[in-house]
């Protein structure tokens, strides 16, 4: 059965001592009127100093009854040092400091991607919160692998699975420059340019020559 201590209430400024009673749960089924708490009949007076005036070590609660069922009289024994309104049964106080370990609302201000692929969400009130992660990966064939929309790839069989690993790191907020050398790159242009003016001159000699055939022939 449930117990509980209610304390009795008074009219302002009433003079009058701590008392407390002693209810136990007699029908945990009660609605409406009827009564689902039983007062034990004793009253608890505690003094100024959280002792119980006068001291009460035991308790009887006679033909306890709960649903329906009579356990007959039953004794709470409170101990020695009796009930007290004070964690200790010295009647010693004692503070507990309650210190705060979270974190105030915050909203959204940020985005990033650490060099470990993570991506990273800031907030007005300092946390940092990782939502995903890149992963680098390689492939014992890349050129199995299969082209999908949006400049992305797909394993394949050929392409083996993905190896996971120290591949390098990512750079967030940065956009990835050319990879071309230039200087390289007009140079081929040159020597390119340069080739197709030599197979022009030699196409417009080799003309020539069947075109003074020719006229050899008439």
């Amino acid at each position: 059965a449930g117990l509980g201590l209610t304390a009795n209430t008074f009219a302002p400024g009433a003079s009058t001592a701590d008392t407390w009673n002693l209810f136990y749960l007699t029908d945990s089924n009660a609605t409406g009127t009827d009564a689902a708490w039983r007062n034990v009949g004793t009253d608890y007076i505690f003094g100024a100093n959280g002792q119980l005036s006068p001291a009460i070590t035991t308790t009887t609660i006679s033909s306890l009854t709960v649903n329906g069922i009579n356990l007959g009289n039953i004794t709470l024994d409170h101990g020695s040092q009796g009930i007290t309104q004070f964690a200790d049964s010295n009647g010693v106080a004692k503070v507990t400091d309650i210190n705060q370990d979270g974190f105030a609302a915050g909203e959204l201000v940020g985005i990033t991607v650490s060099e470990e692929g993570r991506v990273v969400a800031s907030y007005t009130n300092g946390r940092a919160v990782d939502l995903a992660e890149i992963s680098l990966a390689s492939f014992n064939g890349d050129g199995g692998l299969q082209k999908t929309d949006g400049g992305a790839f797909r394993s394949t069989p050929a392409s083996g699975a993905p190896i996971l690993g120290s591949l390098g790191s990512v750079v967030g907020s940065a956009l990835e420059g050319s990879n071309t050398d230039i200087a390289d790159e007009f140079t081929k242009l040159i020597v390119t340019q340069q080739a197709y003016a030599a197979n022009t001159r030699i196409i417009s000699t080799a003309d020539e020559m069947i075109q003074e055939a020719l006229n050899m022939i008439r």
